[in-house]
């Protein structure tokens, strides 16, 4: 499990993050959400490791990352895959080499096995065949998958979704949530999703936490994140659930305009 206990984080005079605690239990999906500002995407960096507190800890599986040293916190870091918001693909590798490159760096497996693992992994995100490929040739959705594909290589216990629906329509974050919900039922692995769509609250979320002015100001499940009748959780929940159904609905009268065109 993870454990965040009262993290603090400043940047010169801003406070970021201003005694965050939360608990991630083994096997959840937890989901975070907050307005844009909130502070995130720096707690998200923390529990990886890439920053660290000013105050607080924080604890994987019982050990206190923030006070580790680089070799310890590698072999730490092996627990860990991580979805980045722009899928983070290196442009110059193929499909096949951005998915395997922990692997061949890591691992020290021959050609044959990483390419095996390779073809798996790509499977899973029902993208088989795709090695060749360069990410120049894929959909921002596809993008999204060989990054999972790639957050999935080594097999990890806790996997971290920043923004993973950010920049898609509507059917192709609906496929998105769909893996995200699959992989951790089928995996068994502890998922931490960073977002702001109430749709992928509704659909992957076992328990939500709600960000705000740097603390944690709602914990619960989705459930009673909708039925809260706090007037911040309010604003917030309707809000983005409105702009979701407000794309959709334009979606919905393009396509209908298109069709007449033909």
């Amino acid at each position: 499990m993870i454990e965040v206990q009262n993290l603090k984080k400043q940047f010169r005079q801003k406070e970021v993050l201003r005694g965050v605690s939360l608990e991630i239990k083994t096997g959840e999906t937890m989901v975070i959400i907050g307005r844009s500002g909130c502070g995130k995407s720096v707690l998200l960096k923390h529990m990886v490791g890439l920053l660290v507190p000013d105050e607080g800890r924080v604890l994987v599986d019982g050990e206190d990352i923030s006070q580790m040293s680089k070799a310890a916190l590698y072999r730490v870091r092996e627990k860990f895959g991580m979805l980045f918001q722009s899928a983070a693909l290196f442009d110059s590798m193929t499909v096949g080499e951005n998915v395997g490159i922990a692997l061949k760096e890591n691992a020290q497996l021959p050609n044959k096995e990483i390419e095996k693992i390779v073809a798996e992994k790509l499977a899973m995100v029902e993208l088989p065949g795709t090695e060749h490929l360069k990410p120049s040739e894929l959909s921002g959705g596809m993008r999204k998958r060989v990054g999972l594909a790639r957050a999935l290589a080594t097999n990890p216990q806790y996997i971290f979704y920043d923004e993973p629906t950010t920049g898609l329509d509507p059917i192709m974050s609906d496929s998105i949530d769909s893996l995200i919900l699959n992989l951790a039922k089928s995996l068994q692995v502890t998922s931490i999703v960073v977002t702001h769509d109430m749709q992928s609250v509704d659909k992957v979320a076992d328990r939500v936490a709600m960000m705000h002015e740097g603390r944690i100001y709602f914990l619960g499940t989705r459930q009673e994140l909708r039925h809260s009748r706090d007037v911040i959780v309010r604003n917030f929940v309707e809000r983005n659930a409105y702009q979701d159904v407000e794309i959709e609905g334009e979606l919905g009268r393009l396509s209908q305009i298109d069709k007449k065109k033909r």
